[in-house]
């Protein structure tokens, strides 16, 4: 290299020069960093974003190793750097990362996105996260750092992209990458294809839960059709003894648990009920009945059959099937809810009583038992007792608008 290409070159950082900009500049960055994590707090609460926010100011070592990085690099071109204040957001699922990037990208004027990870082939590894460019908002405090620009970084990962992020961090960057193996490399390869597989499967499974309660919610809503028929209960109009009674279902949909096959057919009987088509629902469910099963999978299949016989109105039925329930698993609370349910539509009061009050010894929380049996004491003129349990259902959920509703009629029975 000749004089006059040296003299072209962008000299080297000063070092103790750097240190006395970083340390006056710092405060700045500071407040505008608590600035960033306000907006973004606000930002992800108003939309009901379930995300956790990490953010840094980069500390001057690791700014100033960058500097030098890039100086060695770009052989003295011009160097910015883009990262002194970074944010991390983490994500649970690939849903809230999509619903994430585009929020950000409507709050912040985004100059650039890129995507970690995009470019490695099968047998290479890196993790997977979605990095943008942003320029600090208006207002932003007057920096003058050098070699840096008025933007910041932001990164948006899932759970999963962060953990092989922070053990990719440790196992590979600290370390020298040329004394990795074949057989380590394609080792970690694998694992990060894993990781990434298991981001898209856990939102498939959440994908089906999201369609299994609305499946659950349609049901609701033909059940609650049918209690406005009931003779005895036509003062209580918007009566809603039970929501959703199969909440636990969810939890039987793991993979782990049930085959293709038998997950299919679950929820063709879920669909078939939901949509009114009760002679097909039962059909399904009792070709599920007839297979082998796990005692709280054949409860819940049982006690899905029974809602449907008590829609119908063939009570005893129902009756039967919530029995059998309760004896496939009799911690089953919800089987002990709709059988009390049941013998309340057959004025069988005693019985009645006796299984909201099992259902509730068992799961004390629930609105649905709490709101059956201020019901229940209704139809036995005992308001008090009734209004003690509609109470207890408010205390739950204070925004249970039928049983604000029902506590107004006791209270015009107590106080008349």
């Amino acid at each position: 290299m000749n004089a006059v290409e040296l003299e072209r070159l962008v000299p080297l950082p000063d070092r103790t020069k750097l240190a006395d900009a970083y340390d006056k500049n710092y405060p700045l960055y500071e407040i505008e960093l608590r600035r960033l994590n306000k907006i973004l707090k606000r930002l992800f609460q108003d939309h009901q974003v379930n995300v956790s926010i990490k953010s840094r100011i980069k500390s001057f070592e690791s700014y100033f190793k960058k500097l030098l990085r890039q100086y060695n690099e770009n052989g003295g071109e011009r160097i910015v750097l883009t990262d002194i204040i970074g944010v991390r957001i983490v994500c649970p699922f690939l849903e809230e990362r999509d619903i994430v990037l585009k929020l950000l990208t409507a709050e912040f004027h985004v100059t650039e996105i890129e995507t970690k990870g995009a470019k490695h082939s099968f047998n290479e590894f890196g993790y997977d996260s979605t990095h943008l460019l942003a320029d600090l908002p208006a207002g932003t405090p007057a920096v003058n750092m050098p070699f840096t620009g008025k933007v910041f970084e932001i990164q948006v990962r899932t759970i999963l992209q962060e953990a092989w992020a922070e053990v990719e961090h440790e196992l590979i960057y600290k370390a020298n990458y040329s004394l990795l193996n074949t057989p380590i490399r394609r080792k970690l390869a694998s694992l990060n294809a894993s990781l990434a597989l298991s981001d898209i499967i856990f939102q498939e499974i959440r994908d089906y839960q999201k369609e299994i309660q609305q499946l659950s919610d349609k049901r609701q809503d033909i059940l609650q059709d049918k209690i406005k028929e009931i003779d005895n209960l036509s003062i209580l109009d918007k009566i809603h003894p039970i929501q959703n009674i199969d909440e636990e279902l969810d939890k039987v949909k793991s993979p782990v648990k049930l085959h293709n096959f038998l997950d299919k057919l679950i929820f063709d009987a879920l669909d078939a009920h939901s949509n009114q088509q009760y002679d097909k629902a039962v059909e399904i469910y009792t070709q599920i009945l007839d297979m082998e099963l796990d005692s709280k999978v054949r409860s819940i299949i049982y006690n899905h059959r029974g809602m449907v016989y008590f829609i119908q109105s063939e009570y005893q039925k129902s009756i039967e099937d919530f029995t059998q329930a309760i004896k496939s698993n009799n911690d089953n609370f919800r089987a002990f809810n709709n059988r009390g349910l049941a013998y309340k539509m057959l004025h069988d009061y005693n019985k009645a009583l006796n299984d909201l009050e099992t259902s509730l010894q068992l799961n004390q929380m629930q609105v649905d038992a709490n709101y059956s049996c201020a019901s229940l004491y209704f139809d036995l003129q005992n308001y008090t007792t009734a209004l003690v349990f509609c109470d207890k259902a408010l205390n739950i959920k204070p925004d249970f608008e039928p049983a604000r509703k029902f506590k107004a009629v006791i209270s015009s029975k107590l106080f008349s």
